[in-house]
């Protein structure tokens, strides 16, 4: 029997001016890190939903995973 299993990573990113670019790009690496460091352990992604604030881009990564029991 297999066994599906669904999780999420929530990522906030700042939306900033020209002079913070830097912080926005660390952001945006750390979810890429986050997202490997999930694939790596089995996990495919499923869904990717982003929502947009005056402040924040927020980014929900739905990812699942089947296991044999």
């Amino acid at each position: 029997m297999h066994k599906q299993q669904i999780t999420t990573v929530t990522t906030f990113v700042p939306v900033v001016g020209e002079g913070e670019l830097q912080h926005q790009l660390r952001k945006l690496g750390e979810r890429d890190s986050d997202l490997a460091t999930f694939a790596r352990n089995g996990w495919e992604p499923a869904h990717t939903a982003t929502i947009t604030g005056p402040e924040v881009m927020t980014f929900v990564d739905t990812l699942t995973r089947t296991d044999s029991e």
